[in-house]
């Protein structure tokens, strides 16, 4: 329930910013939310989040897997960003996964992510809603290495730009 409460407090907060704030996404912070998913085997959340002069976009959060759950982090650097029409943009990236779990879910893994997504812009630069899917290579996991794992890791959610 709090964690409902707070994310409608960051909208409502994010929505009140729009008319003073025209341009705030030059300024390079940025925080959100995001619903992901690691194969479509468990759904969890994230805090996501940019910061100021630094290159790359960051997630913390948690998933509740079958037979267990599990903490990430995932690390992002864009390599390609461009809008496509009017408020849509897409984006292309590169990236880092880090993954530790309990009960039958794997109790660590380690791998890189491509993120490519499509974002959004229905209140100028302030909010931003995306969509994204990066497929991973997970080399490292609970049961040692194995080179050949793959997932998929979608994700939808927003980011405010302050």
């Amino acid at each position: 329930m709090k964690k409902g409460l707070i994310l409608v407090a960051i909208i409502v907060v994010g929505l009140l910013a729009v008319p003073t704030a025209a341009f705030a996404k030059s300024s390079g912070f940025a925080i959100g939310a995001e619903v992901a998913s690691v194969d479509f085997n468990g759904w969890g959340g994230r805090l996501v989040f940019h910061l100021p002069s630094v290159p790359l976009y960051f997630g913390v959060g948690g998933f509740i897997e079958q037979g267990g759950s599990a903490l990430d982090v995932t690390v992002d650097y864009w390599l390609l960003h461009r809008g496509l029409s009017g408020m849509l943009d897409f984006y292309l990236g590169l990236g880092g996964y880090l993954a530790f779990g309990t009960g039958n879910a794997a109790s660590f893994a380690l791998g890189a992510r491509l993120p490519i997504g499509l974002q959004i812009w229905p209140f100028g630069s302030v909010v931003e809603i995306f969509l994204e899917v990066a497929p991973a290579w997970v080399p490292v996991n609970g049961n040692g290495t194995d080179f050949g794992l793959f997932e998929v890791q979608p994700a939808v959610g927003f980011r405010i730009w302050i």
